[in-house]
């Protein structure tokens, strides 16, 4: 049978006890597959830890530009070596309840899209890079930041990338601001602060998520479960 699926690497560096830090993705990648139910399905490919036990400190992150970071560019880039450079969504998990200030207060959560080439706008190649710190924990903060890593698209009518919610945007309830990544629906997975429970997805959302170049059409013979390893990072 063929499924849309989305193959995740994950990589720690919170210094938590293994077992721990499987126990977690797991509920992370459990929740996401609840939410994406019949549109996504994201396959867990491997978990990484350092052997030198490198612990990253949310605080120390500041929550503006985290991918231009130097110390999360140098672990993503190391990420990405270590997985093959797959296309594929690579997750890393920090340590410490919330990044520092910067894009906002206690930001738990950052996804994002880097391009690797572009030859045209039929013709290009992606991959994701999610930032979750322990915040995040027993949330669908992974389940959100995939949808927005999923929605990033080539505009051809813009003639630019697009990563805004096709069924949104939100809108700030008293300033009225217009936020196009977002959706307005409060049980929607993309509403700013993502639903408890049962959290849902559009018709629209899920077509666009399907389209993604991350995304790939596999049967289940080609969905293989995880394998865990240590990454000595540097």
């Amino acid at each position: 049978m063929a499924a849309y699926t989305v193959d995740v690497y994950v990589f720690f560096v919170n210094g938590a006890h293994p077992n721990i830090n499987i126990s977690r993705v797991k509920q992370d990648i459990s929740r996401a597959n609840e939410a994406w139910k019949g549109c996504i399905k994201f396959v867990l490919k491997e978990i990484y830890f350092s052997k030198k036990n490198l612990i990253v400190h949310a605080h120390t992150i500041p929550s503006k530009h985290v991918f231009k970071n130097e110390k999360i560019d140098s672990l993503i880039k190391a990420a990405r070596k270590a997985a093959g450079h797959k296309t594929a969504i690579y997750v890393l998990y920090i340590s410490g309840d919330s990044l520092a200030e910067g894009r906002g207060k206690r930001v738990v959560g950052v996804g994002g899209t880097e391009l690797v080439y572009f030859n045209s706008g039929a013709d290009y190649e992606l991959f994701g890079r999610i930032l979750l710190t322990d915040g995040a924990a027993g949330r669908y903060t992974l389940a959100h930041e995939f949808g927005h890593i999923l929605f990033k698209r080539y505009n051809t009518a813009q003639n630019a990338f697009t990563h805004d919610d096709p069924s949104g945007p939100y809108i700030h309830p008293s300033t009225r601001r217009r936020d196009t990544a977002h959706n307005n629906d409060r049980n929607n997975l993309m509403f700013p602060i993502s639903p408890l429970v049962h959290p849902i997805i559009t018709a629209q959302q899920c077509q666009t998520a399907r389209r993604s170049k991350i995304a790939k059409v596999r049967n289940d013979s080609m969905m293989k479960g995880f394998k865990w390893k240590d990454v000595h990072f540097f």
